[in-house]
């Protein structure tokens, strides 16, 4: 791969891994370190209706797994970043088959090809 495009997704990695720590701030400050009253406005911290419950409890359990997945991804943009520096970059790490560069334009935090991918998505094998 030419050291043109790994810059080129390198910068993108990056970019990426920005937006992901901009985002898990912006949900650590206003989801994690408020409580119900702070988040409402409402004069008390008790709620004494359920479907009020049920709703904040309901925005807490979507704010928790996007800030999971937003986890998740950048464990993978980090990985991907390891890999550029170790030069092993564009390798699927289970096969060793080169990536092809549209996955990597595609999904540039991407350690598999399509192939391996397919594989450990139907339950083929466990890298």
């Amino acid at each position: 791969m030419r050291t043109r495009e790994i810059e080129r997704i390198k910068r993108k990695l990056e970019k990426l891994k920005e937006e992901i720590l901009a985002g898990m701030g912006h949900f650590e400050e206003n989801m994690l370190h408020k409580n119900r009253k702070d988040n409402t406005g409402d004069v008390s911290s008790f709620t004494t209706h359920p479907a009020d419950m049920g709703a904040e409890t309901a925005e807490y359990e979507k704010a928790y797994l996007l800030a999971s997945k937003g986890d998740r991804l950048l464990r993978l943009i980090n990985q991907a970043l390891e890999r550029i520096e170790k030069g092993e970059f564009g390798d699927c790490i289970e096969c060793g088959c080169q990536i092809p560069i549209e996955r990597l334009r595609a999904i540039p935090y991407s350690p598999y090809c399509v192939d391996c991918k397919e594989k450990l998505e139907n339950g083929d094998y466990v890298s």
